[in-house]
C-alpha cells in the first residue's frame, strides 16, 4: 500500500521591501552612500530624485531628510503619514527627530588643531548666520577664549550692507579684512566652499599659506580640497556613518518605535590635514627650524642632543626660546609628533603594534603603550577598537 506523503508545508512569503524617500535640500554623496549601506544590508528600495525631491506621487514607508534652506521641501513632506528624520538642524522649529552632525565639537576639534599648533590669533568665516553656522563658531570661539585668546568673526551677512552678494564682491570684503588681522592667523572657516574663497583672497594680496595665514574648511569635500593652489585642510565631519545612523532609526520609527524630540549628534571623524594647515605658528627662526627637523624625523631615535646640533644653539637657549614662542617644549613636541602619527596608523590601517612603534619612532610596543597610557588613558589596542566601533 502507498505511503501517504506528508502535506507540503506553505513558504512564508518574503518580507515586503521597504521603500524609503531620500529628499535632500543640499546633495552629500557620502550621506548617499551611508544611507545605501544601510538599504542593501536590510533590502530597502530608496527612491532619491535631483530634479524632484519629493515626488508628487511616491508612497513608501519613511523619509530621510536634509531640510536645509529649501522650505518648498517641507511643504510637500509635511502631507505625507510616514516617518520622517531631518539630517540637519537648520529648521529647529519643525518638531522632526534628528540625526545629525555635532556642530559644537566641529568648532572645539577646530579650534584644539590650531592650538595645538601654537597659534594665538584666531578668526571664523562664515556667509551666512545659519544655526550650524552659530554653533560651529560659538563653540570654536570658546575653545579659543578658554585658552586665553580672542577671536575675530568675519560674517559676510552682518558685513556686507547694501552690496550684492556675489563672488566678486564677497572676494574684495575678504582681501580688506584679511589684510587688518594679525599674522600668524589661524582662519576656521564654516565650510569648505567658504575656506576656498578664503584661499583665493590670500593668494590675490600675497599673503603666505600657510605661514602668515592657515586655512580650515569643513566637509572634506576631496574634489574641492585637493584642486586648489594651496590644497585645502578640512574636518570630515563623518557623512558617510550620519546617513547610515539616520537610515537605522527610520527603521525603528517604521516598526513603530517612538520618536525621541532629542537630537542624535554624530561626532567628526578628524581632521584631514592638507598644506593650508601645515604650519606651526613661530616668529622664532631656531624654533621654527627645529619644529621643522622634529617634524621630519620623529621617526628616527632623535634625542635633544640632535635638535641642538641641528639649529646651532645651546640647549638651554633653545628650551628658553620654546618656553617663549611655543606651547610645548622640544621633547614633548617630539613625542606629540610621535604620537599622533601612531593614532593615525591605529585608525587607518591593521599594522601590528611592533610595526607601528618601529614606524613612528617610538622603537617597542613597550614605548608606544606607556605613552599611550600617560597621554590618554587607555592602550593602543583599546584606541584602534574604539574607533573601529564609531564606524560600525
Amino acid at each position: 500500500m502507498a505511503t501517504a506523503k506528508p502535506p507540503m508545508k506553505k513558504r512564508s512569503p518574503e518580507p515586503r521591501a521597504r521603500n524609503v524617500l531620500l529628499a535632500l535640500g543640499w546633495y552629500y554623496p557620502e550621506i548617499h552612500r551611508g544611507v545605501a549601506r544601510y538599504a542593501r544590508d536590510h533590502h530597502w528600495h530608496v527612491t532619491l530624485d535631483f530634479d524632484d525631491p519629493v515626488p508628487r506621487h511616491w508612497n513608501g514607508d519613511g523619509v530621510l531628510t536634509l531640510l536645509g534652506a529649501r522650505e518648498t521641501i517641507w511643504r510637500q513632506l509635511r502631507r505625507l503619514p510616514v516617518p520622517i528624520i531631518d539630517l540637519a538642524e537648520s529648521r529647529p522649529s519643525i518638531p522632526l527627530p534628528r540625526v545629525t552632525m555635532d556642530n559644537a565639537a566641529i568648532g572645539r576639534l577646530a579650534a584644539q588643531h590650531f592650538l595645538d599648533r601654537g597659534y594665538r590669533q584666531f578668526a571664523f568665516i562664515h556667509r551666512w548666520n545659519f544655526g550650524a553656522s552659530r554653533a560651529r563658531r560659538d563653540a570654536f570661539r570658546t575653545e579659543v577664549e578658554q585658552a586665553g585668546f580672542t577671536c575675530e568673526v568675519l560674517s559676510w551677512q552682518k558685513e556686507r550692507e547694501k552690496r550684492p552678494d556675489n563672488r566678486a564682491e564677497r572676494h574684495r570684503w575678504l582681501v580688506r579684512r584679511l589684510e587688518r588681522l594679525p599674522k600668524p592667523l589661524a582662519a576656521f572657516a564654516m565650510r569648505d566652499i567658504e575656506a576656498v574663497e578664503v584661499i583665493e583672497a590670500c593668494v590675490a594680496t600675497g599673503i603666505a599659506i600657510p605661514d602668515e595665514v592657515a586655512v580650515l574648511g569643513v566637509d572634506n569635500t576631496e574634489t574641492v580640497c585637493d584642486c586648489l593652489q594651496v590644497p585645502l585642510s578640512s574636518i570630515d565631519v563623518n557623512l558617510e556613518q550620519l546617513g547610515y545612523e539616520a537610515a537605522a532609526m527610520l527603521d525603528r520609527l517604521m516598526d513603530g518605535e517612538a520618536a525621541s524630540s532629542t537630537p542624535v549628534y554624530i561626532a567628526p571623524a578628524g581632521v584631514v590635514e592638507r598644506r593650508s594647515t601645515d604650519h606651526r605658528a613661530v616668529n622664532h627662526p631656531q624654533v621654527a627650524a627645529a619644529l621643522r627637523y622634529i617634524n621630519a624625523n620623529a621617526h628616527e631615535t632623535l634625542s635633544m642632543t640632535d635638535i641642538v646640533r641641528h639649529v646651532a644653539m645651546s640647549r638651554s637657549g633653545l628650551e628658553k626660546a620654546f618656553r617663549d614662542h611655543y606651547i610645548r617644549a622640544p621633547m614633548q613636541e617630539l613625542r606629540h609628533v610621535r604620537l599622533q602619527h601612531a593614532q593615525r596608523l591605529l585608525r587607518e590601517t591593521s599594522h601590528k603594534l611592533a610595526t607601528i612603534a618601529r614606524q613612528t619612532g617610538f622603537q617597542t610596543p613597550h614605548n608606544l603603550c606607556r605613552t599611550f597610557r600617560q597621554q590618554l588613558g587607555e592602550t593602543p589596542r583599546e584606541y584602534r577598537l574604539r574607533w573601529q566601533n564609531q564606524g560600525e
